[in-house]
């Protein structure tokens, strides 16, 4: 009993030991609980979510009487997607979209009328740039919004325009001709008075067909942007059917009727005259009845949503996920190795003793931190190779894939002094942390929270553009945020990156290296 109780009087001791060193080490202790606080409290006041509202170039076609003001396409698509620029020069609009100055092109087709005509709905293609395969879903999704609420405000605009035609078309063509019948026949036998009786009835008839050219031609003539600038003329001499016909022919019964009453209300009618008036009536109503039978034939769900969003990715590839993530991944690991060797090193070397031994010797803090820069670049430079041929090959060993088939577009010396640039600005941070920290523990908790603060602020999973802005200040003070903007660019699109991406990790690194030594040499002088 006696021995059992020294064992746990042992273990108390040690116990005691641990807390007193935890409780003269304040820091420690604040890092402990305040950092990782202090990180989900900026990410939860900083993170706003993926904006719903995207910037867009619409292309019009070169012929054609479109509208070129803005204010009437942003009527017709809603306050969802904001229309930045209206132009004819798909080129130039694409060449804009890959400059990242917008994120879609919507190219207006030519042929909107037609396509409906044939039973068919409209292709609107929607260019956007992407490699991010979250956004490109994203995307795709809005894309659909954007051609429902195209499709709304075209239909409503037809509904609007159409709502008085619900007479029967056909029934009214077949009044029409029953009574031009009768009109021919009361001509032959000379009775005057009921002629003139039977074509005031037409009126009724002939205002029904107007009112109702259905809603298949009050759409194509709809007053939209898109609907109304491709109105084609109908060619009478091909017998060229085409539902823009109905309202023209409508129109033009209408007249026909009013001059076939005015004929005979003359004291002496012209047969002849009437007869003309007659058969070109008969011939507008046959024509009407075509288009009336064309109608009919188109599918419903053309009618009810008459565009088709066609989303098209310009980037050169669409990478899965794997390959999306795997640069970042990348630089993550080559940023928390080398702040984790860096501060370690030189806290070690501290609480070691060997800082009293380099005082006495001949050598100098410069000395010291170059030695150290160019032995731990040195060993990230190998990791990151030995990374890379594991990430951007598709090895097979003994049937076991030993690479992820990651896909390298871009040039590889800009993809080392990317990479160089990344462990020089990350193993500044880490020498930073260690002369702020007074013992392992320390250095080894304030690394950690570099991690987790690269993981929620450096674009890592979540795109910069969600943040909060003035939140993106601590997204500009770690390497990794500008590592993984250009480790993409270069690997997944086959771009340079910019060069403010590379400036930004030299004056970081040259930043980080500056402080690091002047702390360091400062202690080193001092003793």
């Amino acid at each position: 009993m006696s021995r059992l109780l020294k064992r746990i009087l042992h273990a108390w001791a040690f116990i005691g030991k641990e807390g007193n060193e935890v409780r003269r080490q304040p820091r420690l202790l604040l890092s402990l609980i305040l950092g990782p606080f202090l990180i989900l409290l900026l990410f939860g006041i900083g993170y706003q979510g993926e904006s719903s509202v995207l910037t867009a170039i619409f292309v019009l076609p070169q012929g054609g009487n479109y509208s070129h003001n803005i204010a009437d396409y942003q009527k017709l698509v809603g306050s969802q997607l904001i229309i930045t620029d209206l132009t004819t020069d798909q080129r130039s609009a694409l060449r804009r979209l890959n400059a990242g100055e917008v994120d879609l092109v919507v190219v207006v087709p030519e042929d909107v009328t037609k396509q409906i005509s044939a039973g068919s709905q409209a292709v609107v293609p929607v260019y956007f740039n992407e490699i991010d395969p979250l956004r490109v879903s994203w995307v795709t999704y809005l894309t659909y919004l954007y051609t429902n609420e195209i499709n709304r405000q075209t239909v409503a605009a037809a509904a609007s325009q159409g709502q008085e035609s619900a007479g029967d078309v056909r029934s009214a063509i077949v009044r029409m001709r029953n009574a031009l019948t009768v009109i021919e026949n009361h001509m032959e036998q000379g009775n005057i008075t009921d002629a003139r009786r039977e074509a005031q009835g037409l009126r009724g008839p002939s205002a029904n067909t107007q009112l109702a050219v259905l809603l298949a031609g009050a759409l194509l003539a709809s007053d939209t942007p898109i609907m109304g600038a491709d109105r084609s003329n109908s060619n009478s001499a091909q017998r060229r059917t085409d539902l823009l016909e109905g309202r023209v022919v409508t129109q033009r019964i209408a007249g026909n009727v009013q001059q076939l009453n005015d004929d005979l209300a003359k004291p002496d009618p012209d047969r002849n005259r009437v007869k003309e008036d007659i058969s070109q009536l008969r011939t507008d109503l046959d024509t009407l009845d075509r288009l009336t039978g064309q109608f009919q034939s188109i599918n419903p769900m053309v009618l009810a949503s008459p565009f088709y969003a066609d989303a098209r990715n310009t980037a050169r590839i669409q990478p899965t996920y794997t390959s999306f993530y795997a640069p970042g991944v990348l630089i993550l690991l080559l940023q928390h190795t080398a702040v984790t060797l860096a501060a370690l090193s030189m806290v070690r070397e501290r609480l070691l003793g060997t800082v009293e031994l380099f005082r006495v010797s001949p050598v100098t803090a410069t000395e010291i931190m170059v030695g150290k820069y160019i032995g731990f670049l040195l060993l990230l430079g190998a990791v990151a190779a030995v990374l890379l041929t594991l990430m951007s090959n598709n090895l097979t060993v003994a049937g076991f894939h030993a690479g992820l088939g990651v896909p390298m577009l871009g040039n590889w010396w800009l993809l080392a002094l990317t990479l160089g640039l990344v462990g020089f600005a990350s193993v500044g941070l880490g020498f930073f942390i260690s002369t702020i920290s007074r013992s392992e523990s320390q250095a080894v908790q304030l690394t950690m929270l570099v991690l987790l603060t690269s993981v929620f602020f450096s674009g890592f999973f979540l795109r910069l553009e969600t943040l909060w802005p003035p939140v993106w200040t601590i997204s500009y003070a770690l390497p990794v945020t500008y590592g993984i903007s250009a480790t993409q660019t270069i690997m997944l699109r086959g771009e340079e990156p910019r060069v403010a991406l590379l400036g930004a990790l030299a004056a970081l690194g040259l930043l980080f290296a500056l402080l690091s030594y002047l702390r360091f040499s400062k202690a080193f002088r001092r003793g």
